[in-house]
């Protein structure tokens, strides 16, 4: 079938790898040095599924949630964004909670043959009163900072050293024009 699909021009979308969503367990240590404060906010961003489907998603993350300490653990919020695509929002918790939440999500998607529809994680920091954001594609499997600046406008030279700060410890997508902007993020 690999040869057909190449004799046919049809590509295969490599699988999500979620486990590499982990780096930023440990680059956050980094990223803090570098004056980036983890503002508690955190989301997974899909293509839309069917209303019960994405429900009962939802309905299992938040039990997961539900098993971790009631101090650090996270809300889950739902939101629906302009372009029509569904986020899991987490607030509040720790940062290692939210990353295990997001990760969950994924790995949950991907068991249920949902992997395609996976579009990125966002995990909010705060620097200096702006908002920074790092993504994680899942197709590449790579990280990628964005930095909004008013109406649809971006910090690339701040994009620029945050990725070149970050590279050692996160896997950092190394083609640029993949580090896509997501305006009016609700995370």
């Amino acid at each position: 079938m690999d040869f057909l699909d190449a004799l046919l021009g049809r590509t295969r979308l490599p699988r999500p790898d979620e486990e590499r969503l982990f780096a930023m367990s440990t680059a956050v240590v980094g990223l803090e040095a570098a004056g980036l404060r983890p503002a508690g906010r955190a989301g997974i961003v899909v293509r839309r599924l069917a209303p019960g489907r994405f429900d009962q998603l939802e309905a299992e993350l938040r039990q997961l949630l539900s098993l971790l300490d009631e101090e650090g653990r996270p809300t889950v919020e739902v939101q629906r964004d302009e372009l029509g695509f569904d986020w899991l929002v987490l607030a509040g918790g720790g940062f290692q909670e939210s990353l295990v939440g997001l990760h969950a999500v994924a790995t949950r998607f991907l068991e249920e043959g949902l992997g395609d529809l996976l579009l990125a994680a966002v995990i909010r920091f705060d620097q200096s009163g702006r908002s920074v954001y790092w993504i994680y594609a899942y197709r590449r499997a790579r990280f990628y900072p964005f930095v909004p600046v008013g109406e649809r406008r971006r910090d690339n030279a701040e994009e620029l050293r945050l990725a070149a700060l970050a590279g050692e410890e996160l896997p950092v997508e190394e083609e640029m024009d993949r580090w896509y902007p997501l305006w009016g993020l609700p995370v």
